[in-house]
C-alpha cells in the first residue's frame, strides 16, 4: 500500500479515536478540567541559553460548572503581604503556587486534563514537575492517558490548516493559533497575551498581567472544547480534512473488511467458471 494511502487511513482512525475520547471526557464533565499556566521565558537572551522558566500562574477550570482553581505569584504575594517584595521572595512564592497545584493533582489524579501544547520540558507538565523539583518539592505525575492536547486534537479533527498563525479582523492583528481561533469564533480575548508578550510581562515584573492572561486563556480553551464537541467550532479545514472523505480511504476500508477476501475469492471462482464454460462451449461448437 502506498504511504499516502496509509496516512489517509491512519488519519481517519485518529480522528475517530479523538472524537470518541472527546465524547468520553464530555460525558464526565464534572470530573475533568482545563489546565493552563504562564511562565518566564525558557530562553535567556542575555546568555543565549535555554533554562527552566519560573512558573508565575496556574489555573484549572472544571468543564461542568466552570469553577476555577487558580494560583499565582501575584496572589501569593498579596496573601503574604509581600506585594512590594516579590522579586526577593520569588522562590517562596513560586513554590506556593506549585504546592497548591500538585496538591490539587494528587486529589484529582484520575481526572482528564485538557491543555494546549503542554507536551515537553520547555512548556508542559514536565516543566511544572521540573520546577517543583528545583524548589525542593515532590511532584505528582499525571499519566499520559489523562492528558488531552486540544491543539493536536484539533489538527486531527480539522486538518493542519484549521487555523492560520496570523489573522486580521476589524483592523486588529491576532498572532498564534489560540488567539486566531478565538477571533474566528468571536471568543473574548480581553487580557489574554501571546507567548512573547507574557515573557516580556515577566521581565517587566507585571505579574498581575500574567495572572489575568492565564485566567482568560482558561476560558478560551473551555470554549474551544465545548464548541469542538458540538461540531460548532469555526475553522479553515476543508470538507475532506474535516470528514475524512476520500476515495483512497473508502477503497482501503473496503479492503480491510473481512468480507472483502470472500468477495475476491467468489469473483475469482466466478471468473474461472465463466472462462471454463466459454472454452467448453467453443469446443462443442468446433466438434459440430
Amino acid at each position: 500500500m502506498p504511504k499516502t494511502n496509509i496516512s489517509e487511513l491512519d488519519r481517519l482512525k485518529s480522528r475517530r479515536r479523538n472524537r470518541e475520547l472527546m465524547d468520553t471526557i464530555y460525558s464526565n464533565k464534572s470530573n475533568n478540567y482545563v489546565v493552563h499556566y504562564s511562565c518566564e521565558s525558557f530562553y535567556d537572551e542575555e546568555y543565549n541559553t535555554f533554562k527552566s522558566g519560573r512558573i508565575t500562574s496556574i489555573g484549572l477550570r472544571n468543564l461542568e460548572d466552570a469553577q476555577t482553581h487558580y494560583w499565582s505569584i501575584w496572589l501569593s504575594a498579596e496573601v503574604k503581604n509581600k506585594e512590594d517584595q516579590i522579586d526577593e521572595y520569588l522562590d517562596e512564592l513560586e513554590k506556593d503556587v506549585l504546592d497548591s497545584y500538585f496538591n490539587f493533582i494528587r486529589i484529582n489524579s484520575r481526572a482528564h486534563y485538557i491543555h494546549w501544547n503542554m507536551r515537553d520540558i520547555n512548556y508542559g507538565f514536565q516543566a511544572l514537575e521540573h520546577r517543583y523539583k528545583v524548589l525542593g518539592g515532590e511532584p505528582v505525575i499525571i499519566t499520559d492517558d489523562r492528558k488531552f492536547d486540544l491543539a493536536r486534537v484539533l489538527v486531527s479533527l480539522y486538518g493542519r490548516n484549521y487555523a492560520s498563525h496570523e489573522y486580521t479582523k476589524n483592523g486588529k492583528e491576532y498572532k498564534g493559533r489560540m488567539m486566531v481561533l478565538a477571533a474566528m469564533n468571536n471568543v473574548a480575548v480581553k487580557d489574554a497575551m501571546e507567548g512573547r508578550d507574557e515573557a516580556n510581562a515577566f521581565k517587566e515584573k507585571n505579574y498581575k498581567a500574567l495572572h489575568m492572561s492565564t485566567l482568560r486563556k482558561l476560558d478560551m480553551l473551555a470554549n474551544f472544547f465545548d464548541r469542538a464537541h458540538a461540531n460548532k467550532l469555526k475553522n479553515n479545514g476543508t470538507f475532506r480534512e474535516k470528514y475524512g472523505f476520500h476515495w483512497i480511504v473508502i477503497f482501503e476500508l473496503i479492503k480491510a473488511h473481512p468480507a472483502y477476501t470472500a468477495l475476491i475469492v467468489l469473483a475469482a471462482i466466478s471468473s474461472a467458471i465463466y472462462k471454463f464454460t466459454d472454452i467448453f462451449s467453443n469446443l462443442i461448437t468446433q466438434a459440430r
